[in-house]
């Protein structure tokens, strides 16, 4: 998909995917950016392949539906390698972080090695990286086998964190993503966002319902990452 922006809507108070206000009665206006939802991914076991794209598509429908286009802007990153990560993050300065691919037990992500193997993420590292950028993600999300662990030590710098409890089915994960932006791309709260993706599960009687877990600092949790428009 590469880079994935979307908006260009013409008309009231937005435009090219920005909205439009008034700086206070000087006449000039001012664009406020779209909020940045990255997606990176990784999948390099060919005996458990992912359908990656299809959470991507669930993501983007969930936005379409919405009509939030001009209020969120995908950006993507695939076949992530280690140093990715940091040149993403810094590239983008995304409100959300969104990891897919595959995580191992004490391990938690794993990325491309660049020779078609994956390697882990070492976590207290990925937990630092956090720390370093201090205007980084609203959340991060690890939609990946085994992350709990690693979403609490990334969860000390971030306000909002979601990991997933042991082994996680493919389904699971694009169930839990369609419910989760559903409810993010109508600016409900990201605790609403994240019990509607739980919730998604619950309908389809999903056997992995109780593996997102949500780790969150007081109130930011309450708070919607996009406003609606008024």
């Amino acid at each position: 998909m590469g880079d994935t922006i979307h908006g260009n809507k013409y008309g009231g108070d937005h435009i090219e995917g920005n909205k439009i206000i008034n700086n206070g009665g000087d006449g000039r206006t001012h664009r406020v950016p779209p909020k940045v939802i990255l997606l990176m991914s990784a999948s390099q076991d060919l005996n458990q392949p992912l359908r990656l794209d299809e959470e991507r598509r669930e993501i983007d429908l969930a936005i379409t539906m919405a009509q939030a286009a001009d209020r969120l802007e995908i950006r993507t990153a695939d076949a992530v390698r280690m140093d990715d990560l940091q040149s993403a993050l810094l590239r983008y300065r995304p409100a959300i972080a969104h990891f897919s691919g595959h995580g191992q037990a004490n391990a938690g992500i794993m990325v491309s090695d660049g020779f078609g193997g994956a390697r882990p993420v070492p976590p207290r590292a990925l937990s630092k990286l956090f720390g370093i950028l201090k205007s980084g993600p609203r959340c991060v999300v690890l939609n990946a086998c085994f992350t709990d662990q690693q979403a609490q030590a990334i969860a000390q710098y971030v306000p909002c964190v979601i990991g997933m409890h042991g082994r996680v089915a493919d389904d699971t994960a694009i169930r839990f993503s369609a419910g989760f932006y559903h409810g993010i791309a109508r600016a409900c709260s990201i605790r609403e966002s994240f019990e509607l993706g739980c919730n998604r599960l619950d309908l389809h009687e999903d056997r992995d319902n109780e593996a997102p877990h949500l780790i969150a600092a007081a109130r930011h949790a309450e708070r919607p990452v996009i406003d609606w428009p008024g």
